[in-house]
């Protein structure tokens, strides 16, 4: 039987992985001409970003993977 504390860790890491995700899929769509997705993913991570404690950390996520797509080279 599984601890709750190896859930609860688990499932923190998700909250944080998921803002700098969420942020790298809009950085890539963003910069391949798709301004709606990467708006709608943004916005989406952004909430994502503010569940996450502490707040700015998961707003740091967020800009982070936003700017990590962004700046990725095309293949």
């Amino acid at each position: 039987m599984t601890s709750f504390t190896v859930i609860a860790g688990l499932l923190l890491l998700f909250l944080f992985a998921l803002p700098l995700l969420l942020g790298f899929l809009s950085g890539r769509a963003y910069r391949q001409g798709r301004g709606r997705v990467a708006l709608g993913l943004f916005l989406f991570g952004g909430f994502v970003g503010l569940w996450a404690r502490p707040r700015p950390l998961g707003l740091l996520l967020l800009l982070l993977g936003l700017l990590w797509g962004y700046g990725r080279r095309r293949l």
